[in-house]
């Protein structure tokens, strides 16, 4: 063998060697077999509930009815009328969250050993 790129001789005895080539064949009931193994993996993954939201009108059903149910939500917060306290009423908020007693750093009584 030459190490000339394009050797003629070394094109045409790798052209001869694939002569006797034929195409590959599988083995006989393959593809049934293949479609059935394929099937049950499909009904052995997820349970039922999966199996029913794997359905496209169920599955945009249920979407459409969240969507409705957020939008309400959203639309009953957006009108309701927000109050807000006044002055006295955040002072009074405010001095409940934190008190402002005062407390003895030190007991009276002293202690006796």
């Amino acid at each position: 063998m030459s190490t000339k790129p394009n050797n003629p001789k070394e094109i045409d005895e790798v052209l001869n060697s694939l002569e006797g080539i034929q195409r590959a064949k599988a083995p006989a009931f393959f593809y049934t077999r293949l479609r059935g193994r394929m099937e049950r993996e499909l009904e052995n993954t997820g349970g039922p509930l999966v199996r029913l939201l794997a359905r496209p009108a169920l599955a945009l059903s249920l979407a459409a009815i969240i969507l409705i149910l957020n939008a309400t939500a959203i639309m009953k917060m957006w009108h309701e009328e927000k109050t807000l306290p006044t002055e006295s009423a955040q002072q009074q908020l405010l001095a409940s969250d934190y008190p402002m007693g005062t407390y003895p750093v030190y007991d009276e009584t002293p202690v006796v050993p």
